[in-house]
């Protein structure tokens, strides 16, 4: 093999490697295999924490890899495993929190690793007191489906939250914030320096956001926003 083809496999053989707790993976696959086979023995599960504890560490640490992590797993107490709604014939990962709540999650994205997008996750850390104020203040009820007994509800943005964004971006005059800061629990939000650009950004939000909770069913057979990328 030339000797730059060796070196280009060698990196890249380093870049795929992982470890997800005490576990070494050497490639992105190697792992999704595991994880897999891990979810296909285990099976229907409403405890993972009870009836495997080193299974249950082990989704646990591969959930540091979520797009979305800490805040994906805030409070976060047991893992169970039961079939996907949509596809009978699967089994998916849902999170038990304290409160009781259940929350679903894509190991798949904890295994790509994707490095989410630290300006939206600065702008969605701004408004979640807007977003916790609306939710302390509904009752269970889809607006959609109406029902008053799923297993988890959401807070939607009617107008999609993409939407609101795209809007906002075409209104200010301010620059877009390049830097950013982690929060205690390693959130991303806007810096001091930044704090009129999200003043002005919260207070868009709230005068132009139409909330409203909805059932996990119906949140996710909702088409996405369409219209430019921003």
């Amino acid at each position: 093999m030339p000797v730059l083809k060796l070196i280009y496999s060698l990196v890249k053989v380093k870049d795929n490697t992982m470890d997800i707790g005490d576990k070494h993976f050497t490639t992105k696959k190697d792992l999704e295999e595991y994880t897999r086979n891990l979810i296909a023995t285990i099976g229907i599960c409403p405890s993972i924490r009870k009836k495997n504890i080193d299974a249950y560490n082990f989704f646990i640490n591969l959930f540091r890899r979520h797009p979305r992590y800490p805040e994906k797993i805030d409070n976060i107490c047991d893992i169970k495993i039961v079939r996907n709604k949509v596809k009978s014939t699967c089994l998916e990962i849902n999170i038990v929190k304290e409160d009781g709540s259940v929350d679903d999650i894509s190991w798949k994205n904890c295994i790509s690793g994707a490095e989410r997008d630290k300006f939206n996750c600065a702008l969605r850390m701004s408004i979640n007191e807007q977003i916790q104020q609306f939710r302390s203040t509904c009752s269970n009820e889809c607006a959609i489906c109406k029902t008053l007994e799923a297993d988890e509800y959401h807070v939607d943005h009617e107008n999609h939250f993409e939407e609101i964004l795209y809007k906002f971006l075409q209104s200010t005059q301010k620059n877009k914030p390049i830097i950013f800061q982690n929060t205690n629990d390693n959130r991303k939000s806007f810096t001091s320096d930044d704090k009129e650009y999200e003043d002005e950004w919260k207070s868009f939000h709230k005068n132009n956001a139409r909330l409203r909770l909805l059932c996990r069913s119906c949140n996710l057979k909702r088409p996405k926003w369409k219209n430019v990328t921003v």
